[in-house]
């Protein structure tokens, strides 16, 4: 079974603290009671729950089919669905005059339709967009602050107006935007990196547009909360988290000296205190009671600490073009250890010291972890993003060599035990080792990975297949190195046993994607199995499917280290 409970998306209202946890085995929502300590569950839903909001004093939850990412609203407290189109996604904006308002998207089209839906389920249609467009938030009565899809990365951003759909373009660059706040009627801030590719903190004037820059972080602003005209923050420091209060006016910055070296998951305000949920690469998820006059915290609920003690570090080796690239090691002492490298996925993703239990079970098994933010990972300058993008792909894979290399000469790695794993893109760039690289691995898993960069663009969504193709490469143009890289057209290659495992409703790498990387493999007689989960999709949700897939992989990795 599993031994620690994942706690996520934690808010706070009127006295409680809301989380959904995996705890009942599947994703629920509790929350837990400020005043006595207790705790309870809120939701008993047949499905996950993906997320929940507060509107109108009503709590609305989304669940989705076996993982489909179809999600719809429904109402918690008299069980009553507010979208009954399970054909459709559904995007959450806000609540605004009696109405909430999000954009939907039918699964096989690109257009995305911005509704309107009171709450006793009567909705309209406002708008039809060609492009994948969000609301950001309310930005005056009847006006909406909106962004459009750009790229993969980057975003425009409009202001519509519901009345007349009215569509006024803002005088700002493309970029990533966030955390829009107002602080009256004529200014507001937000988190963007428009001007030195960090996610930084700006003002904006709310009549002429103007903005400026307040900070001039060298990392990326991450949770950010507004009381008044102080702000408290949250930095991205290397993938660890570190909590700042900052005041607006004077530009001070304050460190708040919360004790830990993991990450900040969720971070809400009520007068002197912050809550926190956190976790750390030894440390499972916890939420914490953090007094800001004081520097004092408390445990307030969570896991029990760890059993098992671990080594960690933190550093970078140099790639074949002298880049630095950052990783977290969960070292074991002696010579010839046995080594997994972990590939994050995304790419437009970040591996983080947060607490993972299958590297704490491998671990446990004596098995050291490697996981780096190769070249494509977010976290870092903008510039870091793009290094990887359609022809440099290759580039990506080297990180991984190079990586490889530094293990065995700098961390005690046994050349004959090195594995390799990843999930998503990671597991594309797992069958990209293995198939370009053949001789270097003792064992690889691929997790709802990549087969073919050519078959995921055909058989994804068309608007996810436009935005995929700025980081990927386009059909037509880019076909001839699709099919080079191409795991599949190269798994005669393979020389090291292959675990794969998928899932039926994954929408966003295709079950076909596995299907077929393992149907090649076992006609050309390789070592190769397949799992396939009936009621997941791209994210495992479910406790019993987690425990299933993390006890095969020890198991495999343990099994080929004993016939070494």
């Amino acid at each position: 079974m599993t031994n620690f409970i994942k706690y996520l998306d934690m808010k706070l209202k009127e006295g409680f603290l809301y989380y959904i946890s995996d705890e009942t085995g599947k994703r629920e929502l509790h929350r837990y009671n400020l005043a006595d300590g207790s705790t309870e569950q809120v939701t008993h839903e047949m499905q996950n729950v993906k997320n929940y909001w507060f509107v109108n004093d009503r709590l609305m939850i989304s669940t989705d089919y076996n993982g489909n990412e179809r999600e719809q609203f429904k109402l918690a407290d008299n069980d009553f669905e507010l979208t009954a189109a399970p054909d459709h996604y559904h995007y959450y904006g806000t609540y605004m005059d009696g109405h909430i308002l999000y954009f939907r998207n039918h699964q096989e089209k690109s257009e995305f339709e911005l509704c309107m839906t009171d709450l006793e389920g009567r909705s309209r249609i406002l708008n039809v967009f060609r492009k994948p467009t969000k609301i950001i938030s309310k930005f005056r009565d009847g006006q909406l602050l909106l962004s459009q899809d750009a790229t993969n990365i980057d975003s425009k951003f409009y202001i519509y107006d519901i009345e007349n759909a009215g569509m006024e373009p803002l005088p700002f660059p493309e970029g990533r935007f966030k955390n829009y706040n107002s602080l009256d009627e004529d200014e507001a801030v937000f988190v963007s990196d428009f001007k030195n590719g960090y996610l930084n903190l700006y003002s904006l004037n709310k009549e002429n547009w103007d903005y400026k820059r307040l900070s001039d972080f060298k990392w990326n602003i991450e949770h950010f909360i507004l009381a008044g005209r102080t702000a408290y923050l949250t930095l991205n420091e290397n993938g660890f988290s570190t909590l700042y209060e900052y005041d607006i006016d004077t530009d001070a910055l304050k460190p708040l000296e919360f004790p830990g070296d993991g990450v900040i998951h969720s971070l809400k305000k009520e007068k002197d205190h912050l809550y926190i949920l956190y976790s750390s690469k030894a440390e499972p998820h916890r939420a914490y009671n953090y007094h800001i006059g004081t520097g004092r915290s408390e445990k307030l609920f969570g896991n029990s600490p760890a059993d098992t003690e671990i080594m960690t570090e933190t550093g970078t080796y140099v790639s074949f073009d002298a880049l630095d690239v950052p990783y977290y090691l969960y070292r074991q002492t002696g010579e010839n250890v046995k080594t997994v490298i972990h590939i994050h996925g995304g790419p437009e993703s970040q591996a983080r010291p947060e607490f993972n239990e299958l590297y704490y079970k491998l671990y446990g098994a004596g098995y050291q972890i490697a996981v780096p933010n190769i070249r494509g990972s977010t976290g870092y300058h903008k510039f870091y993003i793009g290094l990887d993008d359609q022809l440099k792909r290759l580039d990506a894979l080297d990180d991984i060599i190079y990586l490889r290399e530094h293990l065995i000469t700098s961390r005690n790695a046994d050349p004959e035990q090195v594995f390799i794993m990843g999930r998503s893109y990671g597991g594309f760039m797992t069958l990209m080792a293995v198939t370009q690289y053949p001789e270097l691995w003792k064992g690889a898993v691929d997790i709802v990975g990549i087969s073919h960069l050519r078959t995921l663009l055909q058989n994804t969504s068309k608007w996810r297949r436009q935005l995929r193709s700025h980081e990927y490469g386009f059909i037509g143009t880019h076909d001839d190195f699709f099919e080079a890289t191409a795991p599949l057209e190269n798994a005669g290659n393979i020389q090291a046993p292959l675990r794969i495992f998928h899932s039926k409703h994954d929408v966003r790498v295709p079950y076909s994607e596995s299907d077929q990387m393992y149907g090649r493999m076992k006609r050309k007689g390789k070592d190769v199995d397949f799992v396939a989960y009936e009621n997941e999709g791209h994210q495992y949700m479910h406790t019993e499917n987690i425990d299933d897939m993390n006890n095969e992989i020890i198991r495999f990795f343990n099994e080929l280290s004993r016939n070494q």
